[in-house]
């Protein structure tokens, strides 16, 4: 399946080196399964909340947000596991609390993947333990060709309809320091569809009103 990323492309610090902190250069290694396996899980877990709402709306009424979180972790894990089962490269590991994807790549470079939930600002949630703050320090670099790169998967939680938003892959290197971060399209999940990525801003950064900026400039103002 073709791969087309509307991420910019980045040099890194070594223009012929791997760096997990460019989005293109781990996206286009990760490849296109599990990212696809993502949007699939994501809207069929979206899909499965929905009945659950017709079902047993007042069980939900009474959840906190984070409880309907762990309905819909629980989801998108079991259809990602439907999704890869027998993919080359691809193992799962559940060790409680902990829930993991492995992907290997050709090259022989790791890919992390734990499926969380991602508010405002890309913010994700885990019980604080040692291995959790090892696991989001950023990546472990070897020799080039062996990293192992952690990355949080998900999808975008929109609070003001408590509905399941769009998929989301993302790098930081401390649980709240997000490197970056895209939303997955793929159409309507369709293989034969090039997936395409969204960059989301990281948090804190300005945002610039080009129009806002242009009526200023021609009325003189500032």
């Amino acid at each position: 399946m073709a791969l087309r990323s509307d991420v910019p492309v980045g040099s890194g610090i070594f223009s012929d080196m791997f760096s997990p902190r460019e989005s293109e250069t781990v996206l286009s290694e990760l490849g296109s399964k599990f990212p696809l396996a993502l949007v699939r899980a994501t809207d069929a877990a979206r899909g499965d909340l929905r009945s659950l709402r017709r079902w047993r709306s007042d069980w939900l009424q009474g959840m906190f947000q984070r409880e309907v979180a762990g309905i819909v972790h629980a989801r998108i894990w079991a259809h990602l596991m439907a999704e890869l089962d027998s993919v080359d490269g691809v193992t799962f590991r559940t060790e409680e609390p902990y829930r993991e994807v492995r992907v290997v790549t050709p090259l022989g470079r790791t890919f992390k993947v734990r499926v969380k939930r991602h508010s405002e600002g890309d913010r994700i949630s885990s019980y604080t333990t040692p291995s959790d703050v090892e696991f989001w320090g950023g990546a472990v670099l070897s020799f080039d060709g062996l990293e192992e790169v952690p990355l949080a998967a998900g999808y975008r939680w929109e609070a003001a309809t408590g509905d399941v938003g769009a998929p989301v892959i993302s790098y930081r290197e401390g649980k709240e320091n997000v490197i970056w971060a895209v939303e997955v399209d793929a159409g309507q999940a369709d293989a034969a569809a090039p997936l395409r990525y969204t960059p989301i801003a990281p948090p804190g950064l300005p945002k610039i009103d080009l129009a806002a900026s242009r009526r200023d400039a021609e009325s003189g103002t500032r």
